[in-house]
């Protein structure tokens, strides 16, 4: 019976070994840390589309101009860790567009915005690959289009945006170096524009009514994005 009992142990025991060696090849042995260290850096890229899918530069903001389209400025994205968990993220973005001839009667169509954004992230302990984090920001944009016609300015549509806001988001890293996340938050805009009508002596300027605004997210919307550290 003793005999009989101690190959029962013996074999359970060999059992539950191979079980467990089994259920450790299937659990990852390697899992990808977010990196959150000081001195890190990466680039950002906001994804969009599900039919389509696109990738392209962060939003800085939306410029409205009295009568025209309102205008999406974008712009280059980089984050830098000042510290262990506390990274600083800069967006930056310059555009031109020019249309038509500086002939009667339609004349040429230029357009110039710029826009600059500033965030503080405070990322949180990670939760495996997931890195959590808060942060607060400002962001200001402009733009402005004119049109000519034989090399005199027919007037002038301009302006501006500035905004502050707080937000919440994660980054997920699939693999080392390279993470997608989204984030949510709330934003204060406010948003003024003028008209440039020139007269005989010179021009008049003609100021629209400010608006001001509360949206989600930092620039008006909720985001995915993707970042690429080097």
């Amino acid at each position: 019976m003793r005999h009989s009992f101690t190959k029962l142990v013996g074999a359970a025991v060999i059992m539950l070994g191979l079980a467990g060696a089994a259920q450790a090849q299937t659990e990852p042995t390697d899992i990808i840390r977010p990196l959150t260290k000081a001195g890190s850096a990466a680039f950002l890229f906001t994804l969009g589309g599900f039919g389509t899918f696109n990738i392209g530069p962060p939003p800085i903001g939306t410029v409205t101009n009295p009568n025209t389209t309102p205008v999406l400025v974008q712009g280059a994205g980089m984050k830098y860790f000042l510290s262990d968990d506390l990274a600083l993220r800069v967006l930056l973005g310059f555009g031109t567009s020019s249309s038509g001839a500086d002939t009667l009667p339609t004349g040429k169509v230029t357009g110039l915005n710029f826009g600059i954004a500033a965030a503080i992230e405070y990322h949180f302990r990670p939760l495996y690959s997931t890195s959590p984090y808060v942060g607060g920001g400002i962001n200001f944009a402009t733009g402005s289009i004119t049109t000519t016609r034989k090399g005199l300015s027919d007037g002038k549509v301009s302006g501006s945006l500035f905004g502050v806001g707080v937000f919440a988001g994660f980054d997920w890293f699939f693999t080392r170096g390279l993470a997608i996340g989204a984030e949510y938050g709330l934003n204060f805009t406010s948003n003024s524009a003028s008209t440039t009508i020139p007269n005989g002596t010179g021009s008049t300027v003609v100021d629209s009514p400010s608006t001001t605004a509360i949206a989600l997210g930092l620039n008006g919307a909720a985001s995915v994005h993707a970042v690429v550290y080097f």
